[in-house]
C-alpha cells in the first residue's frame, strides 16, 4: 500500500468531499437501496465533520446536528434492509464519534470488525479506530489492549504505526520509559517513512527525550518539511532563539498555513523569539499579489 492511501485510511477517513454534496440529505428512503443510503451516509457524516460543533457563541450548530441525525436514520434502513454490515457499524461508529460518544464508537468500530464482510485491511484500520475512540473515552489501557489483542494482524502492515500510537498511550500512562522502547523500534528500522519519523520524533517531545526526538525529526525533515517547525519549537524550548526562527522560517516556507496553525496552538512554547518581527511575520498570512 502506497503512503497517501494509508495516511488516507489511518488519518484522513473524514476528509470532506468535494463533489456531489447536493442531493446528500434529499434522498426518497423508499426508493433508495442499500449502496445508496450508504453513499448518502458517507457524504452527511463527511459534511458534519467538516463542521465545528458549535459557533464562535459556544452553541451548538443545528445544522451539524441535523446531517447526523438523517444519517443515523439511514443507517437504520440499511440495517433493516441488510443487517451485518461492515460499512454500516463503521458508519454508525463514525456519528458517534461526531457526537463525541467516544466508548460507544469504540464497540461499533469492534462489531464492524466482526462483520462476515469485513476484509483484512479494514479489520486493521477499524483496530486503529477503535483504540483511538478507547483513549478519547478516557480509557487508555483498553486502548492498548486493543492493539495488543490484534498486534499480529496489524504488523503485517501498520507494525510501526501501532507501536507509535502504543508510545503515545504510554506518555499518557505516565510509562514514558516503555513509550521510548516502542519508539526506538520505529527509528531503528532503515525503512522507517519520514512520515513515521516525524511522528516517532513527537512522540518523543511528549515522552521527554529531547535528543531522541531531535534526531528523528532531523531525519524526517528531509522529506517532511513540517518537523522543521518541531524542530524549531524545540530549539526555542532550549533559548536558542536564532536557530529557532531559521527552523521556523524554513517550515513557514513549505507549509505556512499549517504553521500558523501550530502557532495558534503553541505559543508558549515560542517565547523566546515570540516578541521578534521575524517570528510575527510567520504569524501574519501572506497578502495575495494584487491582481492587474
Amino acid at each position: 500500500m502506497n503512503e497517501t492511501m494509508t495516511r488516507a485510511l489511518l488519518y484522513g477517513g473524514a476528509v470532506l468531499m468535494l463533489g456531489g454534496l447536493g442531493a446528500a440529505t434529499h434522498f426518497v428512503r423508499s426508493d433508495a437501496d442499500v449502496m445508496t443510503l450508504l453513499s448518502s451516509v458517507d457524504v452527511q457524516l463527511r459534511l458534519a465533520y467538516a463542521i465545528p460543533a458549535n459557533d464562535k457563541q459556544g452553541k451548538a450548530l443545528s445544522s451539524r446536528g441535523d446531517m447526523i441525525a438523517d444519517a443515523e436514520r439511514n443507517l437504520q434502513l440499511v440495517d433493516k434492509q441488510q443487517p451485518g454490515m461492515a460499512m454500516s457499524a463503521e458508519f454508525r461508529g463514525f456519528a458517534q464519534m461526531l457526537r463525541g460518544d467516544f466508548v460507544a464508537a469504540a464497540a461499533s468500530y469492534e462489531r464492524a470488525r466482526g462483520c462476515s464482510d469485513c476484509q483484512d485491511e479494514q479489520r486493521d484500520v477499524l483496530a486503529f479506530n477503535q483504540a483511538r475512540m478507547l483513549a478519547q473515552g478516557g480509557r487508555p489501557e483498553q486502548a492498548l489492549a486493543v492493539f495488543a489483542q490484534h498486534a499480529v494482524a496489524l504488523d503485517a502492515r501498520y507494525g510501526h504505526q501501532r507501536r507509535i500510537e502504543e508510545a503515545n498511550l504510554c506518555v499518557q500512562l505516565g510509562r514514558a520509559a516503555a513509550a521510548t522502547q516502542r519508539l526506538d523500534l520505529v527509528v531503528a528500522d532503515p525503512q522507517t517513512s519520514p512520515f513515521l519519523l516525524l511522528q516517532a520524533g513527537l512522540g518523543y517531545m511528549t515522552a521527554g527525550d529531547r535528543a531522541k526526538a531531535e534526531t528523528a525529526l532531523q531525519r524526517a525533515a528531509m522529506v517532511e518539511p513540517i518537523a522543521d517547525y518541531h524542530l524549531g519549537r524545540l530549539k526555542s524550548e532550549q533559548g536558542l532563539a536564532e536557530d529557532a526562527l531559521v527552523l521556523l522560517e524554513r517550515a513557514a516556507a513549505a507549509r505556512p498555513a499549517e504553521v500558523r496553525q501550530l502557532l495558534a496552538k503553541e505559543a508558549a512554547a515560542w517565547s523566546v523569539v515570540a516578541a521578534t518581527e521575524r517570528f510575527r511575520s510567520v504569524q501574519r498570512p501572506s497578502l495575495a499579489a494584487p491582481v492587474r
